[in-house]
Order: structure tokens, then sequence, then C-alpha cells
């Protein structure tokens, strides 16, 4: 299918957004906008090189489970029984270039999403979404909070498992967060970090994707910007410089 960079409106071919675009929409969807339709993307933040590198180590390591249909030795300690899924598809639902893809019809929008990792109970035919996440703390992350980052990691879990279902699997409502924390009361340093996992269950509520999405798309659609949202710092800041500015 056509992947345009930019949308148009009144435009009748598919438009593609991932499932951070999603996210970025459901906090400000003037930002959104301005981003998809405009290409006036706003101020990205640093590469997380040090996350993204245990990401792509704990992929190796659940990949050797995979194939031999083993429990990680981690997730035995935390007294779990799961093993990563065997599917043809998962090299290219890992692939951040490739993902998880959904043609929402209603909309006229594609949704794709890169994920971690799909696991399953043996003899289950449920399947659990699995997000990788690290962290550096003085304890061990057990829980999620109130914080809004804590809720776009509900919405990611959530967006991964509509998409998973929508490719034919039978999802299970409760995903995963696999936490690598990183400790901080260590005396020594030594080259290394020294790892505590942890595993935090969350319950899945995909229902109100379909919804959104469409409320995307209306908003793709409408020549009129919308007004900028009170918690986005990227609007607020323009504000304040356009208040300085008159000044």
């Amino acid at each position: 299918m056509p992947r345009p960079q930019k949308y148009a409106i009144g435009q009748t071919e598919p438009f593609q957004i991932s499932r951070a675009k999603l996210d970025n929409f459901i906090k400000c969807p003037r930002c959104f906008v301005l981003d998809r339709r405009h290409r006036i993307a706003p101020p990205s933040g640093p590469m997380f090189t040090l996350n993204s590198a245990v990401d792509g180590l704990l992929k190796k390591e659940f990949d050797v489970c995979r194939e031999n249909q083993t429990v990680h030795p981690d997730l035995a300690q935390l007294g779990a029984a799961f093993v990563p899924l065997k599917d043809d598809r998962i090299e290219d639902w890992q692939n951040t270039r490739k993902g998880v893809i959904y043609h929402d019809v209603e909309s006229n929008l594609i949704l794709t999403g890169a994920i971690d990792d799909m696991w399953i109970t043996p003899g289950s035919p449920e399947v659990h979404i699995i997000d990788y996440k690290t962290t550096s703390k003085a304890e061990p992350v057990t829980e999620l909070g109130t914080e809004e980052y804590h809720d776009a990691y509900r919405r990611q879990l959530d967006i991964y498992n509509f998409l998973l279902g929508k490719n034919g699997l039978e999802m299970s409502t409760t995903g995963y967060w696999f936490y690598a924390t990183a400790m901080k009361n260590f005396d020594n340093f030594e080259m290394k970090l020294n790892f505590v996992p942890s595993l935090i269950a969350y319950e899945c509520q995909p229902d109100w994707i379909p919804e959104a999405l469409l409320r995307v798309k209306a908003a793709l659609e409408n020549p009129v910007l919308v007004g900028p949202s009170p918690a986005c710092g990227t609007c607020n800041f323009v504000s304040s410089r356009i208040e300085l500015r008159a000044l």
C-alpha cells in the first residue's frame, strides 16, 4: 500500500501512522496535525541508546528461548513459566521499519507498531503482549504510577494488543512489562551495571482505539487547526514566546 509522508485533505489513499504518532495525537492533536499534515514536527528528545542496547540484548536472549521453547532464567527466578511465542512474522513485527500493520477501513488509516515480544503459557492458546523497559533506580520497579509517561506505557500495550488481535492472534487481556532496573546502590561501578528484573502485569484496554482513529481522521481532514493543548509543553512554549514578543 502507498505510504504518503504528508496528509492531504480529501485524499482517498490510506494514510499510515505509527503507534507513537497515535500517542502523540492523544497528547496534543494540534502538534499531531502540524506534524502529519504540514510536516512541522515538534522538537525531539535525545536517543536513549543505553535502553536500546538493553532491548537488543534481551531480544537475543529471548530468541534463544523461543527457538528452544524454554523459560528465560530471569522469568524462572520471578516464578513465571512463560515461553516466547514462535511465529514466522516475529522478525518483521519487531522491526521498527515494518512492525505489525493493520488497515482500519472505517478511518482509512494504517496503524503500525513494532513490538518487543509475545509470550505464551505452554498449552494455552492465548498470547501475552510484552514490552521491555529499562531504568535506573535505588529499588527495582514493581508497579507503575500515575505519571503521564506511565499512561503512555499503558496506551502502548493497548495498541500492541489491538494490532496483534487484528492480525489473527488470540490475545490475552493481560500484558506485561518486563523491567530491567539498573541498581544505583552499589559501591563500585567496575564498568558494569547490575540489573534486577521485575514483571508487571497490565489489563489491556484497547477498546478506545477505533474511536481514536476516527478522531485522528477528522482532525487531519479539518481545515481549521485545533487550539493548543493545555498540557502540551511545546504548545505552552510557543504561546509563551508569542506573549513575550508582544511586550
